[in-house]
């Protein structure tokens, strides 16, 4: 059962951060077991029945949900071994994560997050998703209303990218984005300390349903609609 994070969450990324190599991680790592990974893994658990209503083919298993701390260097600037920080990522096993949106959670020494994105750049999935919004705009809007409510969407766009008169103010910002994203911080720590943390993240989850099936329902377009 998950029963929130503790003042040793938050001081172990400290510590790591200061102490990133082999001896300090292997000398604590019962602090990031007891601190860490053992409320991460119970977070997970806690959060797979909202999974499982949202998408039952997400990954729910924790083991497999809970990121690894040990950072691979081998495709990485930074060389430092571990992460300050880990995340938890419910995304369709043995597919390529670009290719769909996941659901995920974050936490760090600076507070926490949860939201909805693309782990990589698809232009073929945003390519349908602009045709939508030039073929039915308002229930685009109406997607968007709902994940707004509580989350923020935001994501790199393209420079140059001809965007049509007719849409909506807010369909023009958007319509040029890379990839689409929806983000909540959370810096309340007595909040990320506290069971009721999976009762925010599992309602925040149901905000963000309607577009998570509409977008993953969607067939990519590898050619522009416009």
């Amino acid at each position: 059962m998950f029963e929130g994070y503790s003042d040793e969450t938050f001081e172990f990324f400290m510590a790591i951060g200061f102490n990133n190599n082999a001896a300090f991680f292997h000398e604590n790592h019962d602090w990031y077991m007891r601190g860490v990974r053992a409320p991460s893994l119970a977070l997970a658990q806690s959060l797979s029945k909202v999974i499982e209503e949202i998408d039952p083919n997400l990954e729910r298993r924790p083991d497999r949900v809970v990121s690894r701390i040990n950072r691979d260097t081998r495709f990485s600037h930074n060389k430092s071994p571990y992460r300050d920080y880990i995340w938890l990522s419910f995304h369709l096993p043995g597919e390529e994560r670009s290719r769909h949106m996941e659901l995920y959670f974050d936490i760090s020494a600076q507070g926490a997050g949860y939201g909805m994105g693309m782990y990589l750049q698809n232009k073929s999935l945003m390519n349908a998703l602009r045709k939508r919004m030039v073929e039915e705009p308002e229930r685009v809007l109406q997607l968007l209303a709902q994940a707004n409510r509580r989350f923020e969407c935001s994501a790199e766009t393209y420079k140059r990218m001809q965007i049509p008169e007719e849409l909506p103010p807010l369909l023009k910002q958007l319509y040029p984005l890379k990839n689409i994203g929806f983000y909540r911080q959370i810096q309340d720590f007595d909040l990320i300390k506290s069971p009721t943390l999976a009762q925010e993240i599992e309602s925040g989850y149901r905000i963000l349903q309607p577009m998570y099936s509409y977008i993953n329902a969607l067939t990519p377009i590898e050619d522009a609609p416009n």
